[in-house]
């Protein structure tokens, strides 16, 4: 994990000092989605498939392939029954504060990306007296953005997990599919 940081951290360090002579080039896009989010693991045994909202603040160099990409998302997931002998749960909340890293591919009209990236999520059930609980968590992932002249498109899918004690109900993993505008 220490080395994923560091590589992590070397590549962010990489682009920033190689785009000093381009700043005249710098942009920069803000942006908005949202779709499905279906569980995947232990969490799609109590919660079915539920929807997703994003705000997206991205920075890249025109000349650089590499970007960086902080995203607030929003996640709820409806109850869909217990399992014998477990607790009652609720409908469940998953909000986060994201920081990413866009490593893009050159195209033509389509223009794929990875996305990786971790930050803070925070999740609650929606009962009344329910605590939200902060962790860490990680995503990775997929898209492609569409150029619509002053705006572009985008359609990507990222795996999100979240770790959490077993005492808070264990580790969270999910699969947003998004569709949004960036301009």
């Amino acid at each position: 994990m220490k080395r994923l940081g560091r590589t992590s951290a070397l590549l962010l360090l990489s682009s920033i000092a190689f785009s000093l002579p381009a700043l005249g080039q710098k942009t920069y896009a803000l942006g908005v989605g949202g779709g499905g989010a279906i569980p995947v693991g232990k969490l799609s045994d109590t919660q079915s498939t539920g929807y997703n909202g994003l705000v997206v603040l991205a920075i890249g160099v025109a000349d650089l392939p590499i970007g960086v990409r902080f995203d607030g998302v929003y996640n709820k997931f409806q109850y869909r029954t217990a399992p014998v002998g477990s607790p009652s749960a609720s409908d469940l909340r998953v909000a986060a504060a994201l920081g990413n890293l866009i490593f893009a591919f050159s195209g033509t009209s389509a223009k794929p990306y990875v996305v990786v990236g971790g930050g803070l999520y925070n999740t609650k059930g929606d009962i009344p007296g329910a605590k939200s609980r902060n962790n860490l968590g990680f995503n990775a992932g997929l898209g492609a953005t569409f150029g619509l002249g002053p705006v572009a498109a985008f359609l990507e899918s990222r795996y999100h997990t979240i770790s959490r004690k077993d005492a808070n109900g264990g580790v969270i993993q999910f699969v947003p599919i998004t569709v949004g505008l960036l301009f």
